[in-house]
Protein backbone atom coordinates (compact mmCIF):
# COMPACT_ATOMS: atom_id res chain seq x y z
CA UNK A 1 0.00 0.00 0.00
CA UNK A 2 1.50 3.29 -0.96
CA UNK A 3 2.30 5.96 2.11
CA UNK A 4 -0.18 8.65 2.11
CA UNK A 5 -0.45 11.33 4.69
CA UNK A 6 -0.87 10.53 8.38
CA UNK A 7 -1.07 11.67 12.26
CA UNK A 8 1.68 12.59 14.33
CA UNK A 9 2.19 10.63 16.81
CA UNK A 10 0.03 7.28 16.03
CA UNK A 11 1.32 3.68 17.32
CA UNK A 12 3.83 2.01 14.58
CA UNK A 13 3.66 -2.03 14.47
CA UNK A 14 7.62 -3.82 15.12
CA UNK A 15 9.49 -4.21 11.62
CA UNK A 16 11.61 -7.63 12.86
CA UNK A 17 12.30 -8.72 9.38
CA UNK A 18 14.76 -5.96 8.06
CA UNK A 19 13.33 -3.91 5.35
CA UNK A 20 15.14 -2.99 2.48
CA UNK A 21 14.97 1.00 1.15
CA UNK A 22 15.31 2.54 -1.99
CA UNK A 23 18.39 4.97 -2.21
CA UNK A 24 18.33 8.63 -4.35
CA UNK A 25 21.50 9.74 -4.67
CA UNK A 26 25.19 8.78 -3.30
CA UNK A 27 26.00 7.44 0.21
CA UNK A 28 29.51 7.84 1.24
CA UNK A 29 32.09 4.83 0.57
CA UNK A 30 33.07 5.35 4.15
CA UNK A 31 29.38 5.75 5.83
CA UNK A 32 28.89 1.79 7.29
CA UNK A 33 27.28 1.20 10.53
CA UNK A 34 23.59 1.71 12.39
CA UNK A 35 22.19 4.56 13.24
CA UNK A 36 19.79 3.68 16.04
CA UNK A 37 16.79 6.04 17.39
CA UNK A 38 14.40 5.65 19.93
CA UNK A 39 10.89 7.08 20.95
CA UNK A 40 7.37 6.36 21.78
CA UNK A 41 5.54 4.28 19.35
CA UNK A 42 2.43 2.67 20.72
CA UNK A 43 0.01 5.08 22.63
CA UNK A 44 -2.93 2.54 23.01
CA UNK A 45 -4.08 0.02 25.12
CA UNK A 46 -7.95 -1.27 25.32
CA UNK A 47 -10.28 2.09 24.83
CA UNK A 48 -7.50 4.12 26.74
CA UNK A 49 -4.70 6.54 24.77
CA UNK A 50 -1.84 8.00 26.18
CA UNK A 51 -2.46 11.73 26.50
CA UNK A 52 1.11 13.37 25.38
CA UNK A 53 3.54 11.97 23.20
CA UNK A 54 6.10 11.23 25.32
CA UNK A 55 3.62 8.36 26.98
CA UNK A 56 3.78 5.72 24.26
CA UNK A 57 5.87 2.89 25.13
CA UNK A 58 9.75 2.83 23.84
CA UNK A 59 10.26 1.31 20.49
CA UNK A 60 13.69 1.46 18.87
CA UNK A 61 14.53 1.82 15.12
CA UNK A 62 17.72 1.63 13.65
CA UNK A 63 18.64 2.30 9.75
CA UNK A 64 21.73 -0.04 9.00
CA UNK A 65 24.09 1.47 6.34
CA UNK A 66 26.21 -0.98 4.41
CA UNK A 67 27.70 -0.44 0.98
CA UNK A 68 25.31 2.53 -0.46
CA UNK A 69 22.90 0.34 1.05
CA UNK A 70 20.08 0.78 3.41
CA UNK A 71 17.85 -1.58 5.31
CA UNK A 72 15.39 -0.35 7.83
CA UNK A 73 13.92 -2.38 11.34
CA UNK A 74 12.07 -1.96 14.80
CA UNK A 75 11.54 -3.09 17.92
CA UNK A 76 9.64 -2.37 20.90
CA UNK A 77 11.55 -2.37 24.67
CA UNK A 78 10.73 -5.00 26.50
CA UNK A 79 9.68 -3.08 29.07
CA UNK A 80 7.55 -4.93 32.16
CA UNK A 81 5.02 -1.97 31.80
CA UNK A 82 4.47 -2.58 28.29
CA UNK A 83 3.52 -6.16 29.09
CA UNK A 84 1.34 -5.00 31.75
CA UNK A 85 -0.98 -2.77 29.90
CA UNK A 86 -0.63 -4.99 27.20
CA UNK A 87 -2.46 -7.85 29.54
CA UNK A 88 -5.20 -5.81 31.30
CA UNK A 89 -5.78 -3.40 27.82
CA UNK A 90 -5.37 -0.14 29.72
CA UNK A 91 -2.81 1.84 31.43
CA UNK A 92 -1.74 0.20 34.81
CA UNK A 93 0.69 2.89 36.34
CA UNK A 94 0.88 6.62 35.19
CA UNK A 95 3.26 7.61 32.49
CA UNK A 96 4.28 11.39 32.59
CA UNK A 97 0.88 13.07 31.35
CA UNK A 98 -1.69 10.01 31.30
CA UNK A 99 -2.62 9.13 34.31
CA UNK A 100 -3.93 5.43 35.57
CA UNK A 101 -6.86 4.12 33.31
CA UNK A 102 -9.58 3.01 35.74
CA UNK A 103 -9.85 -0.91 36.02
CA UNK A 104 -13.42 -2.13 34.09
CA UNK A 105 -13.08 -5.01 36.68
CA UNK A 106 -13.51 -3.45 40.17
CA UNK A 107 -15.86 -1.19 41.70
CA UNK A 108 -16.38 2.27 41.97
CA UNK A 109 -13.98 2.41 45.01
CA UNK A 110 -11.49 0.19 43.96
CA UNK A 111 -11.73 1.85 40.32
CA UNK A 112 -10.38 5.36 42.06
CA UNK A 113 -7.76 3.38 44.21
CA UNK A 114 -6.32 2.35 41.03
CA UNK A 115 -6.64 5.54 39.17
CA UNK A 116 -5.00 7.37 42.68
CA UNK A 117 -2.37 4.73 43.17
CA UNK A 118 -1.78 2.62 40.16
CA UNK A 119 -1.01 -1.55 39.60
CA UNK A 120 2.48 -0.92 40.01
CA UNK A 121 4.43 1.09 41.99
CA UNK A 122 6.55 2.87 38.92
CA UNK A 123 6.44 2.93 35.27
CA UNK A 124 9.59 1.39 33.45
CA UNK A 125 9.26 2.75 30.15
CA UNK A 126 12.13 4.25 28.31
CA UNK A 127 11.65 5.87 25.00
CA UNK A 128 13.89 9.16 25.70
CA UNK A 129 17.45 8.56 24.65
CA UNK A 130 20.29 5.86 24.26
CA UNK A 131 23.98 5.41 24.12
CA UNK A 132 26.10 2.96 22.64
CA UNK A 133 28.90 2.41 25.61
CA UNK A 134 31.36 0.81 23.45
CA UNK A 135 33.87 -0.72 26.42
CA UNK A 136 31.07 -3.31 27.26
CA UNK A 137 29.35 -3.38 23.18
CA UNK A 138 25.84 -2.34 24.76
CA UNK A 139 23.35 -0.41 23.68
CA UNK A 140 21.49 1.30 26.67
CA UNK A 141 17.97 2.64 26.79
CA UNK A 142 18.58 5.37 29.38
CA UNK A 143 16.84 5.18 32.52
CA UNK A 144 16.04 3.52 35.85
CA UNK A 145 16.14 0.15 35.34
CA UNK A 146 18.58 0.41 32.51
CA UNK A 147 17.71 -1.55 29.30
CA UNK A 148 20.85 -3.25 27.78
CA UNK A 149 20.05 -4.08 24.43
CA UNK A 150 22.41 -5.57 21.50
CA UNK A 151 23.55 -2.85 19.67
CA UNK A 152 22.68 -4.92 16.28
CA UNK A 153 19.57 -6.97 17.01
CA UNK A 154 17.82 -4.37 19.36
CA UNK A 155 16.81 -7.13 21.21
CA UNK A 156 16.88 -7.37 25.03
CA UNK A 157 19.44 -8.67 27.13
CA UNK A 158 18.63 -7.58 30.85
CA UNK A 159 17.72 -4.69 32.60
CA UNK A 160 19.95 -3.35 35.33
CA UNK A 161 20.04 -0.72 38.14
CA UNK A 162 22.18 0.88 40.67
CA UNK A 163 23.63 -0.54 44.02
CA UNK A 164 20.44 0.40 46.65
CA UNK A 165 23.76 1.38 48.82
CA UNK A 166 24.20 4.39 46.10
CA UNK A 167 20.40 6.13 47.44
CA UNK A 168 19.88 6.96 43.29
CA UNK A 169 16.21 6.87 42.84
CA UNK A 170 16.15 8.61 38.87
CA UNK A 171 18.50 9.25 36.78
CA UNK A 172 19.02 12.43 34.06
CA UNK A 173 18.52 11.13 30.52
CA UNK A 174 21.70 12.33 28.99
CA UNK A 175 24.98 10.41 30.32
CA UNK A 176 28.35 10.96 29.44
CA UNK A 177 31.38 8.33 28.66
CA UNK A 178 35.00 9.34 29.90
CA UNK A 179 38.00 8.91 27.59
CA UNK A 180 38.99 5.99 30.00
CA UNK A 181 35.77 3.74 29.47
CA UNK A 182 33.92 5.06 32.24
CA UNK A 183 30.20 5.75 32.32
CA UNK A 184 28.84 8.55 33.93
CA UNK A 185 25.19 9.35 35.72
CA UNK A 186 23.75 12.03 37.26
CA UNK A 187 21.09 10.42 39.68
CA UNK A 188 18.84 11.87 42.15
CA UNK A 189 17.79 10.93 45.54
CA UNK A 190 13.91 11.72 45.85
CA UNK A 191 13.05 10.00 49.26
CA UNK A 192 13.86 12.42 52.04
CA UNK A 193 15.76 15.37 51.73
CA UNK A 194 16.25 15.35 47.79
CA UNK A 195 19.99 15.71 46.78
CA UNK A 196 22.15 14.84 43.21
CA UNK A 197 24.61 12.66 42.94
CA UNK A 198 27.20 12.05 39.68
CA UNK A 199 27.64 8.44 39.54
CA UNK A 200 30.58 6.61 37.71
CA UNK A 201 30.33 2.76 36.09
CA UNK A 202 33.60 1.93 35.31
CA UNK A 203 34.05 -0.46 32.25
CA UNK A 204 34.96 -3.95 33.63
CA UNK A 205 34.31 -6.30 30.96
CA UNK A 206 30.82 -7.55 31.52
CA UNK A 207 28.24 -4.65 32.04
CA UNK A 208 26.19 -6.40 34.78
CA UNK A 209 29.65 -5.87 36.65
CA UNK A 210 30.00 -2.92 35.62
CA UNK A 211 26.80 -1.92 37.32
CA UNK A 212 27.63 -3.57 40.34
CA UNK A 213 30.95 -1.83 40.92
CA UNK A 214 29.66 1.56 40.70
CA UNK A 215 30.07 4.57 42.63
CA UNK A 216 29.40 8.28 43.95
CA UNK A 217 31.81 10.58 42.53
CA UNK A 218 29.70 14.01 43.74
CA UNK A 219 26.92 14.83 45.56
CA UNK A 220 25.03 17.80 46.18
CA UNK A 221 22.14 18.79 48.42
CA UNK A 222 19.34 19.91 47.00
CA UNK A 223 18.48 23.52 47.68
CA UNK A 224 14.66 22.75 48.49
CA UNK A 225 13.88 20.46 51.51
CA UNK A 226 11.12 18.72 50.44
CA UNK A 227 10.57 18.69 46.58
CA UNK A 228 13.54 17.51 44.14
CA UNK A 229 14.18 19.74 40.86
CA UNK A 230 14.14 18.31 37.27
CA UNK A 231 17.40 17.22 35.74
CA UNK A 232 17.84 16.80 32.18
CA UNK A 233 21.88 16.61 31.23
CA UNK A 234 24.72 17.47 33.06
CA UNK A 235 28.94 19.02 31.96
CA UNK A 236 31.81 16.70 32.19
CA UNK A 237 35.30 18.22 31.17
CA UNK A 238 39.03 16.88 32.32
CA UNK A 239 38.96 17.95 35.57
CA UNK A 240 35.50 19.50 36.41
CA UNK A 241 31.78 18.30 36.69
CA UNK A 242 29.18 20.68 37.04
CA UNK A 243 25.30 19.92 37.94
CA UNK A 244 23.03 22.96 37.30
CA UNK A 245 20.27 23.08 39.71
CA UNK A 246 17.04 24.51 37.77
CA UNK A 247 13.74 25.73 39.62
CA UNK A 248 11.66 23.09 38.11
CA UNK A 249 10.26 21.78 41.36
CA UNK A 250 8.38 18.11 41.03
CA UNK A 251 6.38 17.64 43.84
CA UNK A 252 6.48 14.35 44.82
CA UNK A 253 3.27 14.05 46.86
CA UNK A 254 1.13 15.18 43.77
CA UNK A 255 2.42 12.54 41.39
CA UNK A 256 1.07 10.20 44.46
CA UNK A 257 -2.20 12.07 44.98
CA UNK A 258 -2.72 13.12 41.42
CA UNK A 259 -1.01 10.07 39.25
CA UNK A 260 1.23 12.11 36.99
CA UNK A 261 4.59 13.86 36.73
CA UNK A 262 3.01 16.45 34.56
CA UNK A 263 0.65 18.00 37.35
CA UNK A 264 3.35 18.04 39.56
CA UNK A 265 5.49 20.33 38.20
CA UNK A 266 6.36 23.79 39.29
CA UNK A 267 8.08 26.57 37.36
CA UNK A 268 9.23 29.65 39.79
CA UNK A 269 11.39 31.99 37.57
CA UNK A 270 11.90 33.99 40.53
CA UNK A 271 14.42 31.54 41.94
CA UNK A 272 18.18 31.34 40.45
CA UNK A 273 19.72 28.91 38.79
CA UNK A 274 22.23 27.14 41.36
CA UNK A 275 25.79 26.09 39.53
CA UNK A 276 27.66 23.06 41.53
CA UNK A 277 30.79 23.15 40.73
CA UNK A 278 33.31 20.10 41.30
CA UNK A 279 37.32 19.79 40.67
CA UNK A 280 37.86 15.78 39.48
CA UNK A 281 41.37 15.92 40.71
CA UNK A 282 41.01 17.99 43.94
CA UNK A 283 37.77 15.82 44.63
CA UNK A 284 36.15 18.72 46.37
CA UNK A 285 33.56 21.92 44.97
CA UNK A 286 34.59 25.02 44.15
CA UNK A 287 33.39 26.99 47.35
CA UNK A 288 31.45 29.90 46.37
CA UNK A 289 27.89 29.83 45.22
CA UNK A 290 27.98 30.49 41.60
CA UNK A 291 24.56 31.52 40.30
CA UNK A 292 22.44 32.96 37.15
CA UNK A 293 19.04 34.18 35.95
CA UNK A 294 16.64 31.08 35.60
CA UNK A 295 16.43 28.57 32.75
CA UNK A 296 15.77 25.35 32.19
CA UNK A 297 18.34 23.53 31.31
CA UNK A 298 17.53 20.90 28.46
CA UNK A 299 20.76 20.51 26.06
CA UNK A 300 24.61 20.32 26.02
CA UNK A 301 26.59 21.11 22.93
CA UNK A 302 29.81 21.21 24.36
CA UNK A 303 31.84 21.83 27.56
CA UNK A 304 36.08 22.70 27.92
CA UNK A 305 38.29 24.73 29.73
CA UNK A 306 40.57 27.49 28.49
CA UNK A 307 42.64 28.42 31.21
CA UNK A 308 41.22 29.04 34.02
CA UNK A 309 38.06 29.35 33.02
CA UNK A 310 35.06 26.69 32.60
CA UNK A 311 33.45 27.03 28.89
CA UNK A 312 29.58 25.81 29.12
CA UNK A 313 27.41 25.82 25.80
CA UNK A 314 23.70 24.70 26.27
CA UNK A 315 20.59 24.77 24.61
CA UNK A 316 17.69 25.91 27.29
CA UNK A 317 13.76 26.89 27.65
CA UNK A 318 13.01 30.10 29.00
CA UNK A 319 9.53 31.93 30.29
CA UNK A 320 8.05 28.10 30.35
CA UNK A 321 4.34 27.94 29.88
CA UNK A 322 3.38 24.21 30.91
CA UNK A 323 -0.30 24.36 29.46
CA UNK A 324 1.26 25.31 25.85
CA UNK A 325 4.36 23.52 25.99
CA UNK A 326 3.24 19.57 25.70
CA UNK A 327 1.08 19.44 23.19
CA UNK A 328 -1.51 16.81 23.74
CA UNK A 329 -2.17 13.87 21.12
CA UNK A 330 -6.09 15.03 20.75
CA UNK A 331 -4.66 18.33 19.57
CA UNK A 332 -1.77 16.35 16.77
CA UNK A 333 -5.06 14.53 15.44
CA UNK A 334 -6.86 17.34 14.05
CA UNK A 335 -6.97 17.68 10.27
CA UNK A 336 -5.50 21.21 10.24
CA UNK A 337 -3.10 20.27 12.66
CA UNK A 338 1.05 21.29 11.77
CA UNK A 339 3.10 19.85 13.84
CA UNK A 340 6.13 22.22 12.56
CA UNK A 341 4.46 24.89 13.98
CA UNK A 342 3.50 23.88 17.03
CA UNK A 343 5.15 24.68 20.48
CA UNK A 344 4.87 27.52 22.88
CA UNK A 345 7.34 30.74 23.39
CA UNK A 346 8.98 29.09 25.76
CA UNK A 347 11.24 27.18 23.22
CA UNK A 348 12.20 30.17 21.77
CA UNK A 349 14.91 30.69 23.66
CA UNK A 350 19.01 31.26 22.20
CA UNK A 351 21.54 28.88 22.57
CA UNK A 352 23.78 30.43 25.45
CA UNK A 353 27.30 30.36 26.65
CA UNK A 354 28.51 30.63 30.16
CA UNK A 355 31.65 31.09 31.69
CA UNK A 356 33.00 30.35 35.17
CA UNK A 357 36.38 30.87 36.80
CA UNK A 358 37.76 27.95 37.92
CA UNK A 359 41.47 29.63 39.81
CA UNK A 360 40.21 29.86 43.52
CA UNK A 361 42.78 32.14 44.57
CA UNK A 362 42.31 34.57 41.71
CA UNK A 363 38.52 34.80 43.08
CA UNK A 364 39.15 35.44 46.54
CA UNK A 365 41.53 38.00 46.07
CA UNK A 366 39.28 39.72 43.53
CA UNK A 367 37.36 42.68 44.50
CA UNK A 368 33.60 42.76 44.91
CA UNK A 369 32.04 43.57 41.27
CA UNK A 370 34.71 42.52 39.31
CA UNK A 371 34.30 40.45 36.09
CA UNK A 372 36.03 37.24 36.41
CA UNK A 373 36.16 36.19 32.74
CA UNK A 374 39.49 37.09 31.73
CA UNK A 375 39.14 35.25 28.17
CA UNK A 376 39.78 37.51 24.96
CA UNK A 377 36.58 38.70 23.20
CA UNK A 378 34.08 36.92 25.52
CA UNK A 379 31.18 38.92 26.37
CA UNK A 380 29.92 36.04 28.79
CA UNK A 381 30.32 37.43 32.44
CA UNK A 382 31.20 36.12 36.32
CA UNK A 383 31.03 39.01 38.42
CA UNK A 384 31.94 38.56 42.04
CA UNK A 385 28.79 39.87 44.31
CA UNK A 386 30.67 38.92 47.93
CA UNK A 387 33.88 36.79 49.19
CA UNK A 388 30.51 33.58 48.92
CA UNK A 389 28.83 34.80 45.39
CA UNK A 390 29.37 34.69 41.83
CA UNK A 391 26.78 36.05 39.46
CA UNK A 392 26.78 34.47 36.56
CA UNK A 393 25.42 36.33 32.92
CA UNK A 394 25.52 34.42 29.34
CA UNK A 395 25.78 35.23 26.22
CA UNK A 396 23.76 33.90 22.70
CA UNK A 397 26.10 31.61 21.94
CA UNK A 398 25.18 31.54 17.98
CA UNK A 399 21.94 33.28 15.98
CA UNK A 400 18.58 32.55 16.12
CA UNK A 401 16.29 30.67 18.45
CA UNK A 402 14.09 27.65 18.89
CA UNK A 403 16.83 25.54 18.87
CA UNK A 404 17.41 22.27 19.95
CA UNK A 405 19.00 19.16 19.88
CA UNK A 406 22.34 20.03 19.05
CA UNK A 407 25.15 17.55 17.69
CA UNK A 408 29.23 18.32 16.96
CA UNK A 409 31.91 16.39 16.37
CA UNK A 410 32.18 13.58 19.37
CA UNK A 411 36.10 13.94 18.17
CA UNK A 412 36.18 17.88 19.51
CA UNK A 413 33.71 16.91 23.02
CA UNK A 414 35.77 18.74 25.57
CA UNK A 415 38.12 21.45 23.56
CA UNK A 416 37.58 24.26 21.81
CA UNK A 417 35.36 23.96 18.58
CA UNK A 418 33.80 25.94 15.65
CA UNK A 419 30.87 23.60 14.88
CA UNK A 420 27.71 22.70 15.56
CA UNK A 421 24.72 21.78 14.41
CA UNK A 422 21.20 22.13 15.81
CA UNK A 423 17.26 21.43 14.50
CA UNK A 424 15.29 25.00 13.58
CA UNK A 425 16.65 28.53 13.50
CA UNK A 426 15.33 32.06 14.01
CA UNK A 427 12.16 33.75 15.45
CA UNK A 428 10.22 33.15 12.10
CA UNK A 429 11.77 29.19 12.68
CA UNK A 430 10.25 26.71 14.37
CA UNK A 431 11.98 23.65 15.79
CA UNK A 432 11.50 20.79 13.59
CA UNK A 433 11.50 23.20 10.50
CA UNK A 434 15.38 23.13 8.96
CA UNK A 435 19.00 21.74 10.19
CA UNK A 436 21.16 24.56 10.80
CA UNK A 437 25.03 24.70 10.98
CA UNK A 438 26.81 27.26 13.19
CA UNK A 439 29.95 28.26 13.26
CA UNK A 440 30.65 29.58 17.49
CA UNK A 441 33.71 31.44 16.83
CA UNK A 442 32.31 33.69 13.36
CA UNK A 443 29.00 33.35 14.09
CA UNK A 444 27.94 32.41 10.22
CA UNK A 445 25.80 30.52 9.98
CA UNK A 446 24.43 27.64 6.96
CA UNK A 447 21.05 25.91 7.07
CA UNK A 448 18.92 23.05 5.17
CA UNK A 449 15.19 23.48 4.97
CA UNK A 450 12.62 21.33 4.97
CA UNK A 451 8.77 21.96 3.72
CA UNK A 452 5.94 22.78 5.49
CA UNK A 453 4.70 19.48 7.34
CA UNK A 454 7.88 18.17 7.20
CA UNK A 455 8.73 16.78 10.57
CA UNK A 456 12.73 16.20 10.79
CA UNK A 457 14.66 15.24 13.96
CA UNK A 458 17.98 15.95 15.99
CA UNK A 459 21.03 15.71 13.22
CA UNK A 460 23.21 12.59 13.91
CA UNK A 461 27.22 14.00 12.79
CA UNK A 462 29.37 10.85 11.62
CA UNK A 463 33.08 11.95 11.10
CA UNK A 464 34.77 10.92 7.86
CA UNK A 465 37.23 8.73 9.62
CA UNK A 466 39.93 10.05 6.51
CA UNK A 467 38.87 13.38 7.44
CA UNK A 468 41.34 16.51 8.18
CA UNK A 469 38.69 18.83 9.22
CA UNK A 470 36.10 19.19 11.76
CA UNK A 471 33.25 19.63 10.05
CA UNK A 472 34.23 16.64 7.37
CA UNK A 473 31.71 13.94 7.89
CA UNK A 474 27.61 13.70 7.01
CA UNK A 475 24.75 14.59 9.26
CA UNK A 476 21.56 11.63 9.32
CA UNK A 477 18.22 13.57 9.56
CA UNK A 478 15.37 11.28 9.44
CA UNK A 479 12.44 13.54 7.58
CA UNK A 480 8.72 12.38 8.33
CA UNK A 481 6.82 13.54 6.12
CA UNK A 482 3.05 14.34 7.34
CA UNK A 483 1.76 15.60 4.41
CA UNK A 484 2.98 12.74 2.21
CA UNK A 485 3.30 9.85 4.51
CA UNK A 486 7.09 9.85 1.97
CA UNK A 487 9.00 9.56 5.18
CA UNK A 488 12.79 9.05 4.58
CA UNK A 489 16.32 9.22 5.59
CA UNK A 490 18.37 12.55 4.75
CA UNK A 491 21.83 12.25 4.20
CA UNK A 492 23.66 15.82 4.54
CA UNK A 493 27.07 16.99 3.80
CA UNK A 494 28.00 18.36 6.63
CA UNK A 495 30.60 20.84 5.24
CA UNK A 496 28.03 22.39 2.58
CA UNK A 497 24.70 21.05 4.00
CA UNK A 498 23.68 19.63 0.56
CA UNK A 499 21.85 16.59 0.43
CA UNK A 500 24.05 13.93 -0.89
CA UNK A 501 21.33 10.96 -0.43
CA UNK A 502 17.63 10.54 0.25
CA UNK A 503 16.52 7.01 1.60
CA UNK A 504 12.67 5.86 0.80
CA UNK A 505 10.67 2.99 1.61
CA UNK A 506 9.74 1.31 -1.04
CA UNK A 507 6.74 2.15 -3.14
CA UNK A 508 4.52 -0.65 -1.71
CA UNK A 509 5.56 -0.33 1.74
CA UNK A 510 3.11 1.64 4.63
CA UNK A 511 6.07 1.76 6.57
CA UNK A 512 6.22 4.87 8.59
CA UNK A 513 9.54 6.37 10.60
CA UNK A 514 8.37 6.40 14.18
CA UNK A 515 8.80 10.02 16.38
CA UNK A 516 12.07 9.92 18.55
CA UNK A 517 14.13 12.23 20.26
CA UNK A 518 17.87 10.68 20.15
CA UNK A 519 19.96 8.45 18.71
CA UNK A 520 23.03 7.03 18.14
CA UNK A 521 25.50 5.91 15.16
CA UNK A 522 27.23 2.86 15.88
CA UNK A 523 30.17 2.31 13.01
CA UNK A 524 31.04 -1.17 11.52
CA UNK A 525 29.76 -3.33 9.37
CA UNK A 526 26.54 -6.30 10.99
Amino acid sequence: MAATSRIPYTSQAEVLDPVTMRVEGDIPSWLNGQLVRIGPGLFEFGEFEAALPMDGMGLLHAFNIQDGGVTFKSRFVSSDILKKNSEAKRFVCAEFGTPVSPDPSKGRFAKLKSMIKGDAELSDNVNHNICYWKEADVLLAIGLPMFVLDPVTLEHRMKLTLPESLGVDIISEHVHIDKDGCLYLLGSHVRGRPSYHVVRVPPKGDVMSSFAAAELVFTVPGQYKVTPTSHHTFFMTENFFVIIECPLEINVLKILTKGTIQEALKWDPSVTCKFHVFNRRTGRPIPQKIESDSFLLMHSSNAYEDGDHLVLDMFNLRDLEFKDWFVPRKTMAQPNFDPTAAGSSSKKSPPLRFVIPTNEDKITKADKGANLVKLESEQAEAVKQSSSLLRLKSRPLCAGDGLQFPCINTAVTGKPYSFLYAGGYGESKCLEFAIGKFDVKTKEMTSWEAEKKQFLSEPVFVANPAGSSEDDGVLLVSMLDYATGKDRLIVLDATSMSVLAQVYFPEDCSICIPEADHGVFISGSA
